[in-house]
């Protein structure tokens, strides 16, 4: 029997959208999340589309079936949470923890807390904390030893 997630998806908004297409697409890959929608990649609008402004938007999940995280661009009115708040992914493995850090620090994001076991959270929680370059903080957690 298959586990059900009652979540089915994040939206968060950020400034650019070739920014935050830059970030994400290889840092959720460790995670197996990919791009799976792209606005700028959808044709066939109808006239009337062309009449208001287009929010650029990006998808990504395990399948186009399963998008977890939406994202939309909405210029200068982007604004994360405040502390407290952050999305956290379930990584396949310790490695992929490490993966989504060093992607992270590679696509202009900023360290928020080095890949390594918080013992605190429990004996086998390996996490790695980011914070996108909006502001967004990101974690990538594996809790299998």
């Amino acid at each position: 029997m298959s586990h059900h997630n009652p979540l089915g998806h994040i939206s968060i908004g950020v400034r650019n959208y070739d920014i935050a297409k830059a970030f994400y697409t290889p840092v959720l890959a460790p995670l197996g999340l990919h791009l799976v929608y792209d606005s700028e990649q959808v044709s066939g609008q109808s006239p009337d589309d062309t009449k208001k402004k287009k929010i650029r938007t990006l998808g990504y999940g395990p399948n186009a079936d399963h998008e977890i995280v939406n994202i939309f661009e909405v210029g200068d009115d982007a604004a994360p949470p405040g502390p407290g708040f952050h999305l956290a992914f379930d990584a396949p493995s310790r490695d992929a923890v490490v993966k989504f850090h060093a992607q992270a620090m590679a696509a202009g994001g900023t360290d928020n807390g080095l890949p390594g076991l918080r013992k605190h959270y429990g004996a086998d929680y390996f996490a790695a904390f980011v914070v996108d370059p909006d502001g967004w903080r990101l974690e990538a957690v594996c809790k299998t030893g």
